[in-house]
């Protein structure tokens, strides 16, 4: 299952594990409003998947093979083992406190059962990494960045949880346990020289801690070689397209040869005028063309790679289409929710085959992160002028009118569909997504109702006695 989490102003993050080798399969449908002007004029295909979705994985652990011994502690402060063995715990322990906050945020409410374990993780994860202190100069900055952030993460977390409602009200032991972290934590950034990376505005502290934070997950994030798939086809519409217009010209010429040995204005003019809709035609065919016979192959062919060594993982198929609703699955149009009842609305299409080799999971597990990047749907949400004009009442008893701005806000809606190895069924989840033009609004999760393992067999068994029947 995927956990959804809001990154910013524009971004939601859908992460989870994967820890089976084998074939993944991720089709992501974004269901826009009618409202919105969405189309390959206004957002071509290639702009939203570079530009607005970003999928990638990390690792969460090392090879054994290159694991250091628990005698010999030399080993695992060398570059790169380091890097990596300490990225991946630093991973893990993001992930798990990110569903403690989930947990936490869905609630609303301080509860002492998450704040405990969050607290346990925190001291624990501390008393690992900074158990042996590297002496190379490289490895150094790397694990000074590391205690920096982690100092951080674990700071901005617990006092979150101090603003949440109800926190009063915990228990006095706790609350002190979270204090003596928190001074211990700050003791620790005085005596190791910190407090210059803590010092300056609000937002320069979130760009540095940002900063470091893309620092140290570059060591165990798979390297991506993308391969934009189609090329050929395109190039064999468009010589076949030439042949053709040069075809048509050239038996023009010979026929008017036959009638007169004289070239007139009239096949002057009919050359030109061949030419003229060959330019403004030709880009518009080629591109269509090309799409309908690469329709329903993948757009770009991804080859993951090991950090450092280079070695292939994984390797991804990757499709993006803008679909109208009678061009869905069956079972999607079916089931997707009732907001999916207009064929006009524009629906995103992202579809994800991940073929995971059995080396890349022997003792490691696959953090698997799709970023949704909305900023440029949101552009599309034009300003509203509109204004709501309330009379109310003043202390003294007299009245005025209130003028209140109306922001425009629009709900889309996200299914996401998957499969993991050894399924012969799949699962979804649903969000609704409220957009408005200064970013993400709200972002809640819905009920569905989705086909059962057996109901989804059922149709499958269905499907094929109608294929055999006709």
């Amino acid at each position: 299952m995927f956990s959804l989490k809001r990154k910013g102003d524009y971004q939601l993050q859908l992460d989870r594990i994967l820890r089976t080798p084998g074939r993944y399969n991720v089709e992501l449908y974004l269901f826009t409003p009618l409202e919105v002007d969405l189309s390959a004029r206004t957002l071509t295909e290639e702009q939203f998947y570079f530009g607005s979705i970003s999928h990638r994985f990390g690792l969460l652990g090392i090879q054994s093979k290159d694991r250091a011994s628990k005698s010999d502690t030399s080993y695992s402060l060398l570059s790169p083992h380091f890097e990596i063995a300490h990225g991946g715990w630093l991973f893990q322990y993001k992930a798990s406190m990110d569903r403690l906050r989930q947990q936490l945020l869905s609630g609303e409410v301080a509860a002492a059962e998450p704040i405990a374990r969050a607290l346990r993780l925190s001291q624990t994860y501390a008393q690992r990494m900074r158990k042996d202190i590297p002496q190379q100069n490289k490895v150094r900055r790397y694990f000074r960045q590391m205690d920096i952030y982690f100092s951080w993460f674990a700071e901005q977390f617990f006092l979150e949880c101090q603003t949440l409602e109800g926190y009063d009200a915990l228990d006095e032991e706790l609350k002190q346990a979270v204090a003596e972290f928190l001074q211990q934590e700050a003791r620790i950034r005085k005596e190791r020289d910190y407090l210059h990376d803590f010092q300056g505005t609000p937002t320069a502290i979130w760009n540095r801690m940002s900063l470091y934070n893309r620092l140290l997950e570059y060591p165990v994030s798979l390297r991506a070689k993308v391969t934009e798939l189609g090329s050929g086809t395109r190039k064999l519409v468009k010589a076949a397209s030439t042949m053709v217009i040069m075809s048509l010209f050239t038996y023009l010429l010979f026929t008017a040869r036959e009638f007169s040995q004289t070239l007139s204005i009239t096949v002057l003019l009919s050359i030109a005028l061949i030419y003229a809709i060959r330019d403004l035609l030709r880009d518009d065919m080629i591109d269509m063309l090309t799409r309908w016979l690469r329709k329903g192959k993948p757009r770009w062919r991804i080859r993951l790679l090991m950090p450092y060594t280079g070695q292939q993982l994984a390797q991804q198929q990757v499709w993006l289409d803008y679909r109208k609703l009678p061009e869905l699955p069956r079972a999607v149009a079916e089931h997707s929710g009732k907001w999916a009842n207009s064929e006009e609305r524009q629906v995103i299409l992202y579809r994800s085959l991940l073929n995971l080799d059995k080396a890349a999971l022997e003792d490691d597990e696959i953090r698997e992160r799709i970023t949704l990047d909305c900023e440029q749907l949101c552009e599309l949400i034009k300003e509203s002028r509109d204004r709501l004009y309330l009379l109310a009442d003043n202390e003294d008893g007299t009245q005025e009118v209130q003028v209140h701005r109306i922001e425009r806000q629009q709900d889309y809606n996200l299914l996401v569909v998957f499969r993991e190895p050894g399924q012969d069924h799949s699962n979804a989840q649903r969000w609704r997504l409220r957009l408005g033009a200064n970013g993400v609004v709200q972002c809640e999760s819905k009920q569905l109702r989705w086909p059962s393992p057996e109901e989804q067999q059922q149709q499958r068994w269905w499907q094929r006695l109608r294929i055999g029947t006709r």
